[in-house]
């Protein structure tokens, strides 16, 4: 016997659209509820992840799997920001585009025109846009939080984490930057510290003239094999050198893992950062 049950969802798991007012634009949310049961009154840590079209699952049935593992992570939940899309390639292209718009903090004219071009010759005419990071940082604090604070009460609001990864780990190293105690975690994995002539770097000087302390627990991760990506990009080296300026401001309550895996690249580091960094930040 043989019975078609529609799609596969994960366990756990529900799927919310939301309306960004802040960016006009439909995002979709999924929500990964704890492993385990809570007890009454116990409040969890949520964890949010960009890209959740690609990421949301993995990350969800890691933290899942950590949770009963010989090492548990505590109970969390799981919240994935993704995009509403289909599989046509012009759809697929405006997705990846409006992740460039809201991941990134300035624009890069250089790579924007290279992309523009890219598209034309596919005979797409996508908009392709950036700088948009200080209003998607605003959905999130603002709109997002709120909305999975009123549908999932055992949140504990001093408990966040934000995970990103390439133009994602360039947002989520942003947000640290530029608004830190709006996680108290940060997990970030090969960002485009390369993007406006490492910009980022430059926002990590202004925050260090400002701040004494950056009382955060951050994972940094890049894959070894990366480096071949070469000039401008240079990942191993460029987020070699941002940890390098983290370590040296000294600050007393900074929890800082870096670490380069071996024999993976751009897009084969995700699985092995995402279960190492949950470990390291909630350590």
């Amino acid at each position: 016997m043989t019975e078609d049950l529609g799609r596969a969802s994960l366990l756990g798991t529900r799927s919310f659209r939301l309306t960004a007012h802040h960016i006009d634009q439909i995002f979709v949310i999924d929500v990964c509820r704890p492993a385990l049961p809570v007890s009454g009154g116990q409040k969890v840590p949520v964890v949010y992840v960009l890209d959740g079209n690609g990421a949301f699952g993995l990350t969800a049935q890691t933290a899942q799997m950590l949770q009963l593992g010989q090492d548990p992570i505590p109970p969390m939940l799981i919240v994935g920001i993704g995009y509403q899309f289909d599989r046509s390639n012009a759809v697929r292209a405006q997705h990846a585009f409006s992740r460039t718009r809201d991941f990134t903090p300035t624009n890069d004219p250089a790579w924007l025109s290279t992309q523009r071009a890219a598209l034309q010759a596919q005979g797409m005419d996508a908009e392709v846009s950036a700088d948009g990071a200080a209003a998607f940082l605003r959905f999130i604090t603002e709109e997002l939080k709120p909305f999975i604070a009123e549908r999932y009460p055992t949140v504990d609001s001093n408990d966040q984490t934000l995970i990103g990864m390439s133009l994602g780990g360039l947002f989520t190293l942003y947000t640290l930057f530029e608004q830190p105690a709006a996680f108290q975690r940060y997990l970030v994995v090969s960002p485009a510290v390369w993007w406006d002539q490492r910009m980022i770097c430059r926002q990590e000087a202004v925050l260090a003239a400002r701040a004494n302390d950056l009382p955060v627990r951050l994972f940094l991760a890049v894959g070894a094999l990366e480096e071949a990506a070469g000039a401008p990009y240079w990942p191993v080296s460029g987020l070699a050198d941002l940890a390098a300026a983290l370590r040296g401001r000294n600050y007393p309550s900074l929890r800082m893992t870096h670490h380069v895996f071996p024999d993976e690249h751009h897009m084969s580091v995700l699985p092995g950062a995402v279960s190492r960094g949950l470990r390291s930040v909630f350590g």
